[in-house]
């Protein structure tokens, strides 16, 4: 029973701080970029990775390291470093790249960048030194009959929206293959495969009905596709680069003819 309560107030913990990381974000893109933007891939108000840092600052580092600079160094370097291996492994696994730090400054290989470094490193002290003891505080003020009930709904809500977000994958990977078809049909019809050429062929493209069906579908808003290229705008796939390249060029081309007068 013990183990049980513990493993509920560490998901709650997660839940806690993935909530409040999807409110951060969804401000900082009110205030920077003027628009609200459905941030976290997830259907609810959720951005795991926050909830993930959050959780695994705790079991690190809270109550282990009390120097606060030796704190930042050490939470600055783990997080760096998970962040480089997650990269790594989704590229080589996905064959894809979610996001790429090369136009930033002391970068390595795109992967990480000394400005995350530092915000991992100020994160984990803001967790460990004044946010998590607080939460601990008030989570201890709960009954453990209300902590596990609880824990158990939002459980079941996650679990829901995990479902349902894969099965929006799915449906986009299967759309992405048929539109990767269409596209490699088109290419092999001529040799010259410079922008010139890459260009004719999508305005051909266009022209199907069942290709700009599925493009349709891809662009619609709130579409898995749609959000992933929000959350990620430098994201590439190798498998599907050159549907990838068609329908972003479609977007950008109905974008600029909204501009013109």
């Amino acid at each position: 029973m013990d183990f049980l309560l513990t493993v509920t107030k560490y998901f709650l913990w997660f839940i806690l701080y993935s909530a409040c990381g999807w409110i951060i974000e969804t401000l900082l893109y009110i205030i920077v970029q003027k628009r609200v933007v459905k941030r976290g891939f997830l259907f609810g108000p959720l951005c795991p990775i926050y909830g993930c840092g959050a959780v695994l600052s705790h079991l690190l580092f809270y109550g282990r390291i009390e120097n606060i600079f030796l704190l930042f160094l050490v939470g600055m370097l783990v997080c760096t470093v998970l962040e480089y291996v997650t990269h790594f492994v989704m590229q080589k696994a996905f064959h894809a790249t979610w996001w790429d730090y090369s136009n930033k400054r002391f970068n390595i290989k795109g992967r990480i960048c000394l400005q995350n470094s530092l915000l991992f490193g100020a994160g984990v002290v803001l967790i460990v030194k004044v946010l998590q003891p607080w939460v601990i505080y008030w989570t201890e003020k709960i009954p453990p009959s209300v902590v596990l009930w609880v824990g158990l709904l939002l459980y079941s809500l996650l679990l829901l929206d995990l479902a349902t977000t894969v099965a929006g994958l799915k449906n986009t990977v299967q759309m992405l293959r048929e539109m990767q078809a269409m596209v490699t049909e088109h290419m092999q019809k001529g040799l010259d495969n410079t922008d010139e050429h890459f260009s004719e062929m999508a305005e051909r493209l266009k022209e199907s009905e069942p290709f700009s069906n599925l493009m349709e579908k891809m662009r619609k808003k709130g579409s898995p596709l749609q959000k992933m290229h929000e959350l990620f705008p430098n994201f590439t796939s190798e498998r599907y680069k050159d549907v990838l390249k068609v329908i972003f060029e479609k977007k950008d081309e109905k974008k600029d003819e909204k501009k013109k007068p």
